[in-house]
């Protein structure tokens, strides 16, 4: 079987490009916006200001994109040219991103017209960005990769299970290279949309992170991108390496399990999986969000037990701590960002800390030099399902 590398970050998000300005800094929250009724007084959002579309598109192009093609598109430009793919090793790559919300702004955009009673206004040119399979088509067309090419639109976790199911091609020796990630983007309707699903989490005043509390929600938009390769395509051409992708598991617990104790196993079963030791781990990037929504808590739980017993010298990190709930593109910032981490040794501290959390969370949240090279990333979705993906330092 291939083993499997990340060889390409690209990032596109409220922080901009830079991954390690992302972890090196502080949230970037925006005001609610005017025109969109705002669930509580202290509602915010986490919102994209300035990307370098242009970098890749020219201005007509441009004028075609809606701005989850927009986002997705510059990331996986981003990611591309991080690896150094030139256009031959491209042509044969694999496209499987995910979202879960990407495509509202474009349905609200469509139907728009026809709420107002003013059907036949609808422009037949808004109608393919309602498709979730769009950005990704997009991104294919643009750097010309022809191999398979979906888009997954389960959920919150849809990235993360875009990404495992790339991996499992090239494992397979289907794909030798793989553009993988996550996409969400904001507006009007998709705020909305946020509002009604989280607005008792929307209000709060502070994020809880590790914590029972409930805490602060931010909804988030961005785009976050990663190249995988086998490691035997990325050694023959000297492709700067940042971590290998040794094992991953998904699958949902049922409704009569105790899903933090659901977790706990199945992140042992993963480091099983990869034949590597619990108490080998230097970080666990988990999930959570800042609230106490129920799949937060069990984590929360599964991680205070999994980091006690069986990972002493593990930290802790929550990207949605300085990003915003982001659904997709949040879960995929994860694994680029714990591969980051791998590849540098060192950690990131999570912001909004709950003043509940325990003691040893709240130690271990606080970033700093790996103990070991080495990550699991836990993804936990609103309906009892989960991925776990392991990444370890390569070793050529």
């Amino acid at each position: 079987m291939e083993r499997i590398v990340i060889t390409g970050i690209g990032v596109v998000g409220p922080h901009g490009s830079d991954m390690a300005g992302l972890l090196s800094g502080t949230p970037q929250w925006s005001p609610w916006p005017e025109n969109v009724q705002q669930p509580h007084p202290s509602a915010v959002i986490a919102r994209v200001g300035d990307f370098p579309a242009k970098r890749f598109f020219t201005d007509r192009q441009l004028r075609m994109l809606d701005r989850a093609m927009s986002l997705s598109s510059s990331a996986a430009g981003l990611a591309i040219d991080d690896a150094q793919l030139d256009a031959a090793m491209l042509h044969d790559a694999c496209t499987f991103l995910g979202t879960a919300r990407a495509e509202l702004p474009s349905c609200y955009q469509f139907i728009q017209p026809r709420l107002g009673g003013k059907a036949d206004q609808l422009n037949a040119a808004d109608f393919p960005k309602i498709a979730r399979n769009i950005s990704c088509g997009q991104v294919a067309i643009r750097y010309g990769m022809c191999g398979p090419s979906t888009v997954l639109a389960s959920g919150p976790l849809a990235s993360m299970e875009a990404i495992t199911r790339a991996a499992g091609q090239i494992r397979a020796g289907s794909a030798k290279v793989a553009l993988v990630g996550g996409y969400e983007s904001l507006s009007k309707f998709s705020l909305f949309v946020l509002a009604q699903l989280n607005r008792q989490h929307l209000g709060q005043h502070a994020p809880q992170f590790f914590g029972e509390r409930a805490g602060f929600l931010a909804p988030s938009e961005g785009a976050c991108m990663l190249v995988l390769e086998s490691a035997s395509h990325a050694q023959a051409r000297g492709a700067r390496i940042y971590c290998s992708l040794d094992a991953w598991l998904e699958g949902r617990a049922g409704d009569d399990e105790d899903m933090a104790d659901v977790l706990r196993q199945r992140w042992l079963r993963t480091m099983e999986r990869a034949g590597a030791a619990p108490d080998g781990l230097g970080v666990v990037s988990v999930g959570a969000g800042g609230s106490n929504r129920p799949q937060e808590v069990a984590e929360t739980h599964a991680l205070g037990a999994f980091v006690e017993a069986h990972a002493p010298q593990a930290q802790v990190f929550a990207v949605r701590s300085l990003t915003g709930e982001g659904d997709a593109w949040s879960a995929a910032l994860q694994v680029a960002a714990a591969a980051h981490m791998v590849a540098h040794g060192e950690g990131a501290a999570s912001a909004g800390v709950a003043g509940d959390a325990p003691a040893l969370l709240r130690q271990r949240a606080q970033g700093g030099a790996l103990a070991h090279r080495s990550a699991l990333v836990s993804g936990v979705g609103g309906r009892r399902n989960y991925c776990a993906i392991h990444l370890s330092a390569f070793q050529g």
